[in-house]
């Protein structure tokens, strides 16, 4: 988009910062690729981007982000319904009005879908698709908060390590954060 300039700040943070997810995701673990599923991830991040990319200029003729979101939603799901048939699913209802499952499904679609995309959408809006798409990598930051909370998960010195190099490329990729840190260091 010709409105959003992407600077070389915004380059190096993003190169950190992806850095430090990959240090957070790989923990303890070894690396094996999955040649369809790594194609379908990156397909996955390229339809994300031309989302946010359709978000931003739709929003820019001022469409409403709720109804857009709505929209969204609605022909989401009118092309995943016949997809259901093929896939041979099958609906139990006496399942479906379980109190865990129906409160599952209620957070599911209000809070995990709804609530994300309109949020989302707002921010793409005021901040700009390539903003908030930065924004994109403290969600393992947050994951791994969440997992110490709740699930009293062990924090490791390469999880430490992946979460400041994450927060700082984020810092980094905004505007001025590369200038605030050369400021720092000239003045040291």
């Amino acid at each position: 988009m010709k409105k959003e300039k992407i600077g070389i700040s915004f380059c190096i943070g993003c190169v950190i910062a992806f850095g430090g997810v990959v240090l957070i995701s790989f923990d303890n673990q070894s690396v094996e690729f999955n040649f369809i599923g790594d194609c379908l991830a990156v397909l996955a991040a390229l339809i994300w981007a031309i989302y946010s990319l359709l978000t931003k200029k739709l929003g820019e003729f001022g469409i409403n982000t709720i109804l857009l979101t709505r929209r969204v939603f609605f022909y989401g799901l009118i092309f995943i319904l016949p997809l259901s048939f093929v896939f041979d699913f099958s609906l139990d209802q006496d399942l479906l009005f379980k109190p865990e499952v129906y409160f599952n499904f209620l957070f599911l679609g209000l809070g995990a879908s709804a609530l994300c995309f309109v949020t989302w959408n707002f921010a793409v809006k005021i901040l700009g698709a390539v903003k908030t798409g930065v924004y994109i990598y403290a969600v393992p930051v947050i994951t791994v908060i969440t997992s110490v909370l709740i699930l009293h998960e062990v924090v490791t010195v390469k999880i430490l390590i992946g979460l400041a190099l994450t927060l700082l490329g984020v810092f980094i990729a905004e505007e001025h954060g590369l200038r605030y840190i050369v400021f720092l260091y000239k003045k040291n």
